[in-house]
């Protein structure tokens, strides 16, 4: 997949890009060519980079997480909040009402004050 590929996927995606800050973005996170199983080239992480645990990434990517009720408001590393917002669902799916998300933050409503602070528990921890 080339950038040009990847700008259209995430167009596609109603993720409005360029070229220009896929490139950039690319460059910021280190990501590198590789081999990829089926011939050809992917992008990714260099080994040294990638984290051990799903505990090890939320920490490396939120920066400050707030609770007032059932809501969350979640500070990520710039580029992170779609990525984070995700995996909270596939991992919290039953607990959370919506999320809203832009590129660095995320605003998570969950059925209840006791799914918030188990989100929250599990995040801040």
């Amino acid at each position: 997949m080339t950038q040009d590929d990847l700008v259209t996927a995430l167009l596609d995606l109603n993720v409005e890009v360029t070229q220009a800050t896929v490139s950039r973005d690319m460059r910021e996170l280190r990501l590198i060519k590789a081999p990829a199983k089926n011939g050809g080239y992917r992008y990714a992480l260099p080994e040294s980079y990638l984290p051990n645990s799903d505990e090890e990434w939320f920490k490396s990517v939120v920066l400050g997480i707030k609770i007032l009720g059932n809501q969350l408001a979640i500070k990520t590393s710039p580029g992170s909040a779609m990525i984070l917002k995700k995996r909270l669902l596939s991992q919290f799916d039953t607990m959370i009402f919506t999320v809203l998300s832009d590129d660095d933050t995320i605003l998570l409503v969950a059925y209840s004050e006791d799914n918030a602070e188990k989100i929250y528990d599990r995040l801040a921890n």
